[in-house]
């Protein structure tokens, strides 16, 4: 039997995208995509080209079809309720005799918009035995993993440091002022550079250097376009062991300095002219340092002495390039056949979550803010309602209260209103 995969949010940014991987995947391998779940009934193209049904439920979506998984490439905001809808989905066709399981989810990154949802979400895939494999896809890539050996590697390090940049113009159109459908992307807590692009970053920063965040710093500003939500920031970090990090961020600047536009592995945006690859992160370790992607180590060895006076030596492995999401996807099928663990499992996904929260919180409040923060908040309430269990969240610690003036800055609450029935039949693509 087939590998049977929905993907439900099948919007031009990510969600056809997995719909076309699964095609690709089923033509090599015992993969099928099964069906497609859109926000309106008329949005038909897609599922008409790719010759499979479309529903407009995902509760519905998963009572019909025997699912082994689902790819979940809505809105941030609509990953818990859609979760819900696709294990009661479940559950109904079972109820009713008809055979099938669902075995895991891919949740597009980050895993929920808050930590209560995110806390909520693993409670519901727990109790129904359903595997999250959240899509921090940049963990899949050749160079991230390549970087990743190099870093914490016995002559790299200790690590002194990292310096990253997200630098780019996302086009008015990306913003669809006129599209309601797309208000989120503009609402703060819910769109924005912090929340839908440096927690890819932010992530790496964990993923990479195998060092957990402890505190963030941040400054955010919203200039640029005069919307509720940042546009440009500036995020400092300490690491576990004492090393510092920094990372600034715009989506407001043309420029190359992304993760996208450096590695070239989205083919969705246009080269940039010249022929080297240019870095948008640098590793600084004691003994060597990395700039990647393009991977150029730079140390003194063989030097009698170590130091400025002496020459450095550059050295770059040749990688073979190969798309993360393709990889990814590929990983995501194994999981279900319960052939590997999740490369990032939903509790991995919480501790980079943590982390944006807590820089959220940071530039409220203006001082620093401990990603345990937000995570002993959440299990503090957990506990006392009796609902979740602490263990559902990677850090257990008491929380430090932000400044008078600045109570009611609570990174972990609820930032919008509750998902209705309606949200739950209506996905929207990413």
């Amino acid at each position: 039997m087939p590998c049977r995969v929905g993907v439900v949010g099948a919007g031009p940014l990510v969600g056809r995208a997995h719909c076309l991987l699964l095609k690709r995947l089923a033509a090599d391998d015992d993969v099928e995509l099964a069906c497609i779940c859109q926000r309106r009934a008329d949005d038909t193209a897609l599922a008409e080209q790719l010759q499979v049904p479309l529903y407009v439920d995902a509760k519905e979506m998963a009572r019909q079809e025997a699912l082994d998984g689902v790819v979940i490439a809505a809105p941030t905001h609509l990953h818990l309720a859609l979760t819900q809808a696709c294990i009661e989905g479940t559950k109904l066709r079972r109820v009713e005799g008809r055979g099938g399981t669902l075995k895991a989810l891919l949740i597009e990154k980050p895993i929920c918009h808050d930590l209560q949802s995110a806390a909520e979400l693993l409670s519901v895939t727990d109790s129904a035995g359903v595997v999250v494999l959240v899509g921090h896809q940049r963990r899949h890539s050749r160079l991230v993993k390549r970087a990743r050996q190099v870093v914490t590697d016995q002559d790299f390090g200790p690590l002194r440091g990292v310096n990253m940049e997200f630098s780019l113009l996302k086009p008015d159109s990306y913003f669809c002022k006129d599209d309601p459908a797309l208000e989120w992307r503009r609402r703060k807590g819910v769109g924005g550079p912090i929340l839908i692009n440096t927690i890819h970053d932010l992530d790496l920063m964990r993923f990479i250097t195998g060092h957990e965040i402890t505190k963030v710093f941040a400054m955010t500003s919203s200039a640029a376009r005069g919307e509720e939500v940042e546009d440009s920031g500036g995020i400092t970090v300490t690491f576990d062991h004492g090393a510092v990090g920094t990372l600034f961020f715009t989506d407001a600047a043309p420029a190359p300095w992304s993760y996208e536009f450096t590695t070239g592995e989205n083919k969705k945006y246009p080269p940039v002219p010249g022929n080297d690859m240019r870095d948008c992160y640098h590793f600084m370790g004691a003994q060597r340092s990395l700039g990647f992607p393009s991977l150029h180590s730079f140390s003194y060895r063989g030097a009698a002495e170590r130091g400025w006076d002496a020459p450095l030596t550059v050295e770059q492995p040749v990688v073979q390039m190969e798309d993360p999401l393709l990889l990814q996807m590929n990983h995501f099928v194994r999981v279900c056949r319960g052939e590997e663990v999740p490369v990032c499992s939903g509790r991995d996904a919480v501790e980079s979550l943590a982390v944006v929260l807590a820089v959220q919180r940071s530039a409220e409040c203006g001082r620093s803010v401990a990603p345990s923060e937000l995570l002993a908040e959440v299990n503090k309430d957990a506990v006392s309602a009796c609902r979740l269990d602490s263990s559902l969240l990677p850090i257990s610690k008491e929380p430090a209260a932000c400044s008078a003036e600045t109570t009611t800055a609570r990174a972990g609450r609820k930032l919008l209103e509750t998902v209705t029935g309606s949200d739950l039949a209506s996905p929207q693509s990413a």
